[in-house]
């Protein structure tokens, strides 16, 4: 009976052993906090994104193919499963919704051009076709520094239409004028007229 307990305390201190090397760290959740949940360049696109579309669409961010598009029924579970899983591995850079009916209205990727193997660089056709087979327009926009919220709004405008695309409730700067004052222009004195003739 000791031997049958001493062969399973060894037992036991084997496995714990080489669950603790599987893990590498002793934990289980070997995790670290980011600190940053955009890069810079999603964070300055979500910002001016956010400025050209105004108050009238909700901007979500990182969304799944599979939350914005679902399986039609009726074809073969094996289709299914396959399209599913096609959809649930695909990225939406950031989604815009309707504000009240939070109905999705279009897709953004952001597009790394700088190089042949950047982010997004090639388009998706499996993305692009499943929006285009559900309505949603797929807008690409090049990531680039400077974005400004008039581009945006312009590249939106020409994908998702004019008409879904109300105008903004943005009030203009008005440029306060020159930074010193300007002297008036006076006419030319009698002297002056005397010594040029």
């Amino acid at each position: 009976m000791e031997l049958v307990i001493i062969i399973m305390m060894m037992a036991l201190v084997v496995v714990a052993t080489v669950a603790i090397r599987l893990t590498q760290t002793g934990s289980p959740f070997p995790y670290k906090k980011n600190t940053a949940l955009f890069t810079e360049a999603e964070r300055a696109f979500m910002l001016k994104l956010e400025q050209a579309v105004g108050d009238q669409f909700r901007v979500v961010n990182r969304v799944r193919l599979s939350d914005v598009v679902s399986v039609t029924s009726g074809i073969q579970k094996r289709a299914e499963q396959a399209a599913k899983l096609k959809a649930s591995a695909k990225t939406l850079d950031f989604v815009l919704l309707n504000r009240q009916t939070l109905e999705p209205v279009a897709a953004i990727d952001l597009v790394n051009t700088d190089s042949k193997e950047g982010y997004k660089t090639k388009a998706d056709w499996f993305v692009k076709g499943a929006l285009e087979t559900v309505g949603i327009p797929h807008v690409r926009i090049r990531v680039k520094a400077g974005y400004k919220s008039a581009e945006i709004r312009a590249c939106l405008a020409g994908k998702i239409g004019q008409g879904q695309l109300a105008p903004l409730n943005v009030h203009k700067v008005m440029s306060k004028g020159p930074t010193r004052p300007i002297k008036p222009l006076r006419p030319m004195s009698s002297n002056v007229n005397q010594a040029v003739a």
